[in-house]
C-alpha cells in the first residue's frame, strides 16, 4: 500500500516593524558610507556594524514553513533564512481532533476553551484552516494554509475530522 504524501512551502509576509528597521539601517549604512568617503574615516567603523545588524536581521526576519504530509501525519518545519531548519510540531492524525476552515461551524465547539494558539500563515489574508491538535498535556488551535492536496488526503485518512467546502461527502 503507498503512503501519500505532500508538501506546501509558506512564506511569511514581514511585519512592517521588520520593513521599517531594515529600511532605517540601509539608511544609516549609506549615510555612514557617503561620510566616510567625504573625509570621516569613524563613519566606517558605524557603517560596519550596522551592516553586520542589518545581517542578523534580515536572516531572523525571513521565514517559511513547511507542511508535510506523509502517511497519516502532518508536521511543520520553520525554516529560517532560507538556511536554517526547525521542525516545529508532528501531528499524527490520531491526535487530531479536527481540521476546518478557520471560523467556519465545525470550530463552535472549541471557540472559548483555553487553547494554545500557534500560527504558521503567511499573513497575507489567505484563507486558512484551523487544526485542533491534541498535544501531550495542551490542546493546540492551529492556523495553517493548507492546500486541497493535503486536505484531501487527511479526508482519506480520517474523514469524519477534515471539514472543507470543495471536498465530496
Amino acid at each position: 500500500m503507498g503512503e501519500s504524501y505532500s508538501e506546501l512551502l509558506i512564506k511569511r509576509k514581514q511585519s512592517f516593524p521588520v520593513i521599517l528597521v531594515k529600511s532605517l539601517l540601509i539608511g544609516i549604512i549609506g549615510a555612514s558610507f557617503l561620510l566616510t568617503l567625504l573625509g570621516n574615516p569613524i563613519t566606517l567603523f558605524i557603517a560596519i556594524i550596522f551592516g553586520a545588524i542589518f545581517y542578523f536581521i534580515r536572516g531572523k526576519s525571513d521565514l517559511e514553513y513547511e507542511y508535510l504530509y506523509v502517511g497519516g501525519e502532518l508536521s511543520v518545519d520553520k525554516i529560517i533564512g532560507k538556511q536554517k531548519r526547525k521542525a516545529v510540531i508532528n501531528m499524527p492524525m490520531e491526535k487530531i481532533s479536527i481540521v476546518a476552515p478557520t471560523g467556519s461551524e465545525p470550530l463552535n465547539e472549541y471557540k472559548g476553551r483555553d487553547l494554545k494558539k500557534l500560527d504558521f500563515t503567511s499573513k497575507t489574508g489567505k484563507p486558512n484552516y484551523t487544526v485542533i491538535f491534541n498535544g501531550k498535556e495542551i490542546q493546540y488551535r492551529i492556523l495553517m494554509e493548507l492546500n486541497e492536496e493535503i486536505i484531501t488526503m487527511m479526508y482519506n485518512a480520517a474523514p469524519r475530522k477534515i471539514f472543507s467546502v470543495n471536498l465530496v461527502k
